[in-house]
């Protein structure tokens, strides 16, 4: 079963914020009904996330190891219009031994316009399986 936590003050208040990044609104993100696609929400997302791991030194490309994306979903709350920026806020979830979730927050100035996760496990690309989460992930364990 898919959940996405009820209210977007639960992510702020019981989670641990580990990385923001802002992302502009392109043109071209935009459909026929003059907002943001509800697909380019998962690619910021995926953009922060990505941002995130590179900054913690992960890699991102095979053959070392890299995470590959298990689970994701999005509550959408807000539309949002070019031209503009997006802020993604990632907070630390539950950790197993070789996966993690993250929550998001989008924020389209002070306005929280979508809240969504993504469960991403490590995998070795040669065997095709997972293996335990990197020590930059497991460091920010509690």
């Amino acid at each position: 079963m898919i959940t996405i936590t009820t209210s977007p003050l639960d992510i702020e208040t019981q989670l641990k914020r580990v990385f923001e990044c802002q992302i502009p609104l392109r043109f071209a993100d935009m459909d026929a009904d003059q907002h943001v696609n509800n697909a380019e929400y998962y690619r910021y997302m995926e953009e922060a996330r990505m941002r995130w791991f590179d900054q913690l030194g992960l890699a991102l490309i095979p053959p070392l190891p890299i995470p590959v994306l298990a689970a994701n979903a999005c509550q959408f709350i807000k539309p949002m219009h070019f031209p503009g920026t997006v802020t993604v806020e990632i907070y630390l979830g539950a950790m197993s031994k070789s996966s993690l979730r993250t929550h998001c927050l989008l924020r389209n100035g002070p306005t929280i316009v979508a809240e969504g996760y993504a469960v991403s496990v490590w995998m070795d690309p040669a065997t095709q399986k997972s293996i335990p989460l990197p020590a930059p992930i497991r460091a920010l364990s509690p």
